[in-house]
C-alpha cells in the first residue's frame, strides 16, 4: 500500500516530468525571432543573390526551421534550420534570388509554432546587385623583336680632305726605299751643270788654239 509520503512524491515526480516535457513548447515564442527588414545584396557565391539574416534568441533552445516565401507568388525560396539557439542569439543568413523591388515573408515552425509568419517582410532595394567589376588592365607581354638602335647624326665633318702626294697619282712614279729620293735629284742636277760647264770650257780652249795657228 503506497504511503502518503509516497504519493506526494510521485505526484511531484510527475508534475516535473511534464513541465520538462511541455516547457520548451510553452517558452518559445514568434518574439525570439528578428530578420533584418532590408534584404543585403550578396556576391559571395558569383552570382548576385539577395541575403536575409534571421536571429534566434529563444531561450529554451527549441529548434526552429526558418522559411522564406515569395510574397504574393507563394512558394519557398529559402530555408535553414537552427539546431540550438540561445538566449544571446543564432544568427542564419539565407540567400536568394535577387530581384529589384521583391518582398519575401519569414515564417518559423518551432515548438507550438508551425508556419507562423515574422512581422518583418524584408524587401530589397529597387536597384541592381552586380557583381563587383574586375580591373581590365593585363600585364604588357615582352616584345619579340629586338629594338633597333637609332643611329647618332655626327654632323658634318670639319676635318680637310688631306692633299693627295705624287705617290697617290696614278702618274707618279713609285721609288723604292732604297735611299733614293729627293737628294739624288739634287747631285743629278749639280752633274749635269758640271758637264754644261766643262763642255763650254773646252769650246772656248779650242777657239783659242785654232787662232794662234792662224
Amino acid at each position: 500500500m503506497i504511503s502518503k509520503r509516497g504519493l506526494v512524491a510521485a505526484t511531484a515526480a510527475g508534475a516535473g516530468a511534464l513541465l520538462l516535457a511541455t516547457g520548451p513548447a510553452v517558452a518559445c515564442s514568434i518574439g525570439d525571432f528578428t530578420a533584418n527588414a532590408v534584404a543585403a545584396c550578396d556576391t559571395s557565391t558569383g552570382t548576385p543573390m539577395a541575403a536575409i539574416t534571421v536571429t534566434d534568441k529563444d531561450p529554451s533552445g527549441t529548434p526552429a526551421d526558418i522559411s522564406v516565401v515569395l510574397r504574393m507568388a507563394g512558394p519557398v525560396v529559402g530555408t535553414v534550420h537552427i539546431a540550438h539557439p540561445t538566449a544571446a542569439g543564432v544568427t542564419r543568413k539565407i540567400l536568394v534570388e535577387w530581384a529589384p523591388g521583391r518582398q519575401w515573408y519569414v515564417q518559423v515552425t518551432a515548438g507550438n509554432l508551425v508556419a507562423q509568419n515574422l512581422d518583418v517582410l524584408p524587401v530589397s532595394p529597387d536597384t541592381a546587385c552586380t557583381l563587383p567589376t574586375k580591373p581590365t588592365t593585363t600585364p604588357a607581354k615582352p616584345s619579340s623583336t629586338p629594338t633597333k638602335a637609332t643611329p647618332v647624326s655626327a654632323g658634318p665633318s670639319t676635318t680637310r680632305p688631306a692633299t693627295p702626294s705624287p705617290a697617290d697619282s696614278p702618274s707618279a712614279t713609285v721609288l723604292a726605299t732604297t735611299g733614293g729620293g729627293g737628294d739624288s735629284t739634287t747631285i743629278a742636277a749639280l752633274a749635269s751643270a758640271f758637264l754644261l760647264v766643262g763642255a763650254g770650257g773646252l769650246f772656248v780652249l779650242r777657239r783659242r788654239a785654232d787662232t794662234g795657228r792662224h
